[in-house]
């Protein structure tokens, strides 16, 4: 079985309505959570040793400069880890307005 941990990003949503957009795709709710280390207020479904989504703002909260540094033009980041299922939830992302950054595959 190969496991991915996919970056996502969103120019054009805000963070409340990039969550909204997910769970409308996915028919799942997101959490929400606040941590200074995730820059405040963001979104997470799943966790643990199993698949997990995480919706946060690109911006570091110590700098202000994005979090991913090679995609600042992308307001909010999605980040799904440990999938089986990468290629099916990329068309799925891209549906709520999400395209794929980055795929890596361990």
């Amino acid at each position: 079985m190969t496991v991915a941990y996919d970056l996502y990003g969103a120019k054009d949503l805000g963070l409340l309505s990039a969550k909204v957009n997910v769970e409308r795709v996915l028919g799942e709710a997101f959490e929400e959570r606040d941590s200074s280390y995730q820059g405040g207020i963001y979104y997470m479904l799943g966790g643990g040793d199993a698949e997990s989504f995480v919706i946060k703002l690109n911006v570091d909260p110590f700098d202000g400069d994005a979090v991913e540094q090679d995609y600042p033009d992308y307001k909010v980041l999605l980040y799904i880890n440990a999938t089986d299922r990468s290629s099916a939830l990329e068309e799925v992302m891209r549906q709520a307005g999400f395209k794929l950054l980055r795929h890596e595959v361990f």
